[in-house]
């Protein structure tokens, strides 16, 4: 389970770094990914992975300004992969969620607007 360790804000651009598991068998220790956000967080720019060191180097950062300057040029070293919205790419839940697939938790501040959606590919 992903666990946020560093956050860095500054002027609506945030930073936040969560931890990422690794199997016990690379003994590669941890790893981190790094995410951006912009427009106080309804702009989400990418994530870029970080390195086990580099990761450590970041949370010794104590300073809130240090840390920020060294959470951007971390993130502007490497090529940002893009956020893509799981949500989108399987659709909203429908009434057939239980049927034919498992019941999908949604954790999204829509999920009661969706659940009262009428679900027109259902034929009774």
């Amino acid at each position: 389970m992903a666990k946020t360790v560093l956050t860095a804000r500054q002027d609506g651009v945030q930073f936040f770094m969560n931890t990422e598991s690794s199997s016990p068998e690379s003994r590669s220790g941890k790893r981190y990914r790094l995410f951006k956000t912009d427009n106080f967080g309804r702009d989400k720019s990418g994530w870029v992975q970080i390195g086990s060191q580099a990761g450590q180097a970041l949370i010794a950062i104590t300073t809130d300004k240090e840390r920020f300057e060294a959470c951007m040029k971390a993130f502007a070293g490497k090529r940002a992969h893009q956020y893509h919205d799981r949500a989108v790419i399987r659709g909203t839940p429908g009434k057939w969620e239980g049927e034919a697939f498992p019941v999908r938790v949604t954790h999204s501040r829509d999920a009661a607007v969706l659940q009262k959606t009428p679900n027109l590919t259902r034929q009774e």
